[in-house]
């Protein structure tokens, strides 16, 4: 009795101890983020990142809400800004008014202490000659008013005044030295007088001359031989600088001869002592 033959084994495969590596190759995915996939909501074959969504939505409202309430505060307190820099205006106008008032003031009194001094020196053995003297010397610093005739310059921004075409206080320092130059002897800046303390400043946009600002157009009173002042301003450094400007930045200024003009005295300074000089 013969036996029934037996079924050759199945070939072994080339790669069949890699078989780690196979599960590897056919299974990348581990199944835990198969099943975790399968069951995200889904929306035309995309997944749908709800959450991402909300937190935006919810971003973009509280945004608003922010942006709403800052407006809200921007527009209530709009009318009590506004309030305050209407009082602020004001308080600054009274204060100005109050001291032209207390200069005014200042002038008078300093007008009647000269006419006293005036009597007083009169009646002294050598009095007009001292009178004479102090005269000129008030003259020289600016303590008294000054009448004659000379200059009016009158100079002003360009009609379309950008920041080139704007003055500026060293271009009215310019004119003021020309004018010296020239040989005025007294001179006057929208009725400041200038003497050897006067300080000619920027303060932001504005001009100041002797600590009070000044709005264009800049009115200056310089009073000197008019024969001659008016050749020797247009020659000095301050004249050409001045005509510099009106030729290349529409600068305006005009320059007249008068002849009489009033420089007024400067009020910040009177006579504190004096002396006689000579041998005892």
């Amino acid at each position: 009795m013969t036996e029934p033959a037996t079924k050759p084994p199945p070939p072994r495969r080339v790669d069949a101890s890699m078989s780690l590596l196979n599960n590897l190759m056919a299974h990348p995915i581990d199944e835990g983020y198969a099943v975790a996939a399968r069951t995200r909501p889904q929306q035309d074959g995309k997944p749908v990142r709800s959450r991402h969504r909300v937190m935006l939505a919810v971003a973009a409202v509280v945004l608003g809400f922010l942006i709403a309430v800052a407006a809200s505060q921007n527009y209530r307190s709009a009318p009590e800004a506004e309030k305050q820099r209407k009082e602020l205006i004001a308080r600054i106008n009274q204060a100005d008014t109050r001291l032209s008032g207390l200069r005014t003031d200042q002038t008078r009194l300093a007008d009647e202490v000269r006419r006293l001094q005036a009597g007083g020196l009169t009646n002294a053995d050598n009095g007009v000659a001292l009178q004479q003297k102090l005269d000129d010397l008030e003259l020289q610093t600016g303590a008294i008013a000054v009448t004659g005739p000379g200059l009016k310059v009158v100079v002003n921004d360009a009609k379309d005044a950008d920041k080139e075409g704007r003055l500026l206080d060293v271009d009215l320092q310019q004119l003021v030295n020309g004018l010296w130059t020239a040989g005025a002897e007294a001179i006057a800046v929208n009725g400041h007088r200038l003497t050897s303390m006067t300080a000619i400043r920027g303060a932001g946009s504005a001009i100041t001359v002797d600590y009070s600002s000044l709005t264009p157009p800049y009115t200056v009173l310089a009073i000197g031989d008019t024969g001659t002042l008016p050749a020797r301003f247009a020659q000095s450094s301050g004249g050409q600088w001045v005509q510099y400007l009106v030729s290349n930045f529409d600068v305006r200024m005009t320059i007249t001869t008068e002849d009489s003009l009033l420089v007024p005295a400067d009020a910040t300074i009177a006579l504190r002592y004096a002396k006689v000089g000579g041998s005892k």
